[in-house]
């Protein structure tokens, strides 16, 4: 009796884990929803104020990192759905790299935007934001 007791315990923990992995894998998507309708919005956004040259500006730069991101969020939800799916361990470490790609694509967007930011700032003659923490 006491087996068949533990045996019970392992699937229920291996289901809750799977349950939970699965909620992982939705919140992903949501995560990309979200990033997307956001960089939708402010193409929209910087499409109106008529820029030519925004791709030179703070605010092309935002944009640009806006997008990068948006990428990198799909390819991570890509790689942690697939994760989910696969069964061998190699397909498995496949799948894990095009998450931590995704998520270094989601960090190279985010850098990107601080530029952007940061020349917004000077722009508008606040100076350099980074003058008193980095000597």
């Amino acid at each position: 009796m006491p087996i068949n007791s533990t045996d019970k315990s392992e699937k229920s923990v291996e289901e809750k884990i799977k349950n939970i992995e699965s909620n992982i894998v939705i919140t992903q998507w949501i995560q990309v929803v979200g990033v997307l309708s956001e960089a939708v919005l402010l193409t929209k956004l910087y499409l109106l104020k008529d820029n030519d040259n925004i791709n030179l500006t703070g605010e092309g730069k935002i944009l640009s990192g806006i997008w990068v991101q948006t990428i990198g969020q799909l390819v991570e939800a890509t790689g942690v759905t697939k994760q989910l799916e696969t069964l061998d361990d190699l397909t498995l470490l496949k799948f894990q790299e095009i998450a931590v790609a995704g998520d270094l694509l989601q960090s190279i967007g985010a850098g990107l935007q601080a530029i952007g930011g940061e020349q917004i700032l000077a722009e508008d003659g606040i100076g350099n934001i980074y003058e008193n923490i980095i000597p």
